[in-house]
C-alpha cells in the first residue's frame, strides 16, 4: 500500500518534526520536574511480538488519571477508574501507536541519527546558557530513569511515527467545493424565537390518577393540543399571549443567538442536530413549526436569516476553513489506516494489570 502511495506520490519523504516530543501523552510528564517513571514485574501486552512494558502503560496510565482527576474535583477511585475502563483505553491507545512505528519502521520512515540529534540539541530541558549541555541531558535522562540509548530511540521511533502521519496527510485532497460548503455551514446564519416545552414540565399537567401506559398517549396529545394554541400566537408575534398559554408549563418564549451548520445547540434546549435542516429551511414570514426533540418539544419561527456571500469571504477565511478541512481528513485518514492494521495485528494483554492498574508477573491474556 504504502510503496504505491510512494510511486505515485514519489519518493522524498516529507521533513518536519515536532516541536516538543513531550506532546505525545506517552512520554507527556516526563520531563516535569519531581517525575518519574514508575518500574514494575511483568508486561502489560504485546502488539505483533514487540512488548508494552509495564512501565510504559503505568506512565501513560498515570497520566491519563490525572487528566480525569482535574475534571473530577482532583478525586478518582479505583472503582471509578474500573467503570471509566481508563486502563483498556490507555492500552488500545498504546498498542495503536506501537502498531503506527511497526509499519512506519517497515517503510522506512525511520530518521537519521542527525535528525535524533538535531531534535535532541533543541529541547529546552536540556539546555544552560541558551545551548545544548550534555550534562545537564545526562541528568535530566538519570532523573527520570533513562539512558540515552533508550531515550534516543524513543525520540527515533517519534519522529518516524510524525514523518509517516505527515506522509499519509498528503492524500488529504481538500476540493474546492468542500471548502465553501465548510465557509456556508459557517456563514450561513439564522435566528429563531421558540418556546420550548420539556417532557417532564408536560406531564406535570397531565391527570395524577393515570396508569403508566396511558402517559405517553395522553403526553402526545397535551403537546399537539398545546400546539394548536402556540404555534399560531408564534406566527403572529403575540410573545405575550404564547406565555400566558404555557404558563402552567413554565415556558417562555426566547429568541436565540445566531445559529449556524456548526452550532447545534440552543441552552435549555439542548441539541437540534435532528432537526436542524428543516429547522434552518424557515424563513423568515414563514408559519411557526414544532420539533420533536428527545426532551421535548420545540416550538419555533424564524426571526431572522443572513446568507452565505462567498465575495465577503477574505482569502484569510478561506485558508482557514482549509486548513480545518484538510486537518479533518488528515486525522481520518491515519485512523481508518490504524484501524485495518489492527484488524491483522496479533494484540495480547495482561488484561488484570489492565483492569487494575497495577503491576505483577501475570501471564499474558489473548486479546484477538
Amino acid at each position: 500500500m504504502i510503496s504505491a502511495m510512494r510511486s505515485k506520490l514519489g519518493p522524498k519523504v516529507i521533513g518536519g518534526v515536532i516541536a516538543v516530543v513531550a506532546f505525545v501523552f506517552i512520554f507527556y510528564g516526563i520531563f516535569v520536574p519531581g517525575s518519574s517513571s514508575s518500574k514494575g514485574p511483568g508486561v502489560a501486552g504485546e502488539v505483533n511480538g514487540e512488548t508494552i512494558t509495564y512501565s510504559e502503560f503505568s506512565r501513560a496510565l498515570n497520566q491519563r488519571v490525572e487528566f480525569f482527576k482535574s475534571m473530577m474535583g482532583g478525586k478518582i477511585s479505583e472503582a471509578q477508574l474500573e467503570q471509566f475502563r481508563i486502563g483498556e483505553s490507555v492500552f488500545k491507545e498504546l498498542a495503536q501507536r506501537k502498531a503506527l512505528g511497526q509499519v512506519a519502521r517497515k517503510q522506512g520512515f525511520y530518521p537519521s541519527a542527525e535528525q535524533i540529534r538535531d531534535q535532541i540539541v533543541k529541547m529546552d530541558v536540556f539546555q544552560k546558557d541558551g545551548r545544548f549541555d550534555r550534562a545537564t541531558y545526562k541528568n535530566v535522562l538519570s532523573a527520570n530513569r533513562l539512558n540515552p540509548v533508550r531515550f534516543e530511540e524513543l525520540i527515533g521511533q517519534d519522529i518516524m511515527e510524525q514523518n509517516f502521519k505527515m506522509f499519509l496527510a498528503q492524500l488529504a485532497v481538500v476540493r474546492e467545493e468542500e471548502v465553501v460548503g465548510e465557509l456556508k455551514a459557517t456563514r450561513d446564519r439564522h435566528k429563531v424565537k421558540y418556546a420550548y416545552l420539556d417532557n417532564e414540565s408536560a406531564r406535570k399537567l397531565l391527570p395524577k390518577d393515570l396508569k403508566p401506559e396511558e402517559q405517553s398517549v395522553r403526553l402526545n396529545e397535551k403537546v399537539a393540543e398545546m400546539g394548536k394554541t402556540v404555534l399560531p400566537l408564534l406566527s403572529s408575534g403575540s410573545d405575550a399571549k404564547v406565555n400566558a398559554a404555557l404558563r402552567d408549563a413554565k415556558v417562555q418564549v426566547k429568541t436565540s443567538e445566531w445559529l449556524n451548520g456548526q452550532s447545534n445547540i440552543i441552552p435549555g434546549v439542548g441539541s437540534i442536530r435532528s432537526v436542524q435542516e428543516e429547522l434552518f429551511a424557515m424563513k423568515k414570514g414563514d408559519p411557526a413549526k414544532s420539533f420533536s426533540l428527545m426532551g421535548g418539544t420545540l416550538f419555533a419561527v424564524a426571526v431572522a436569516h443572513e446568507e452565505f456571500d462567498p465575495k465577503q469571504v477574505s482569502a484569510k477565511d478561506r485558508a482557514a476553513a482549509f486548513s480545518k478541512l484538510q486537518n479533518e481528513k488528515q486525522g481520518e485518514m491515519v485512523k481508518r489506516f490504524v484501524d485495518d492494521f489492527m484488524k491483522s495485528a496479533r494484540v495480547s494483554s495482561n488484561s488484570d494489570m489492565i483492569k487494575t492498574g497495577k503491576g505483577g508477573g501475570m501471564p499474558l491474556t489473548l486479546d484477538n
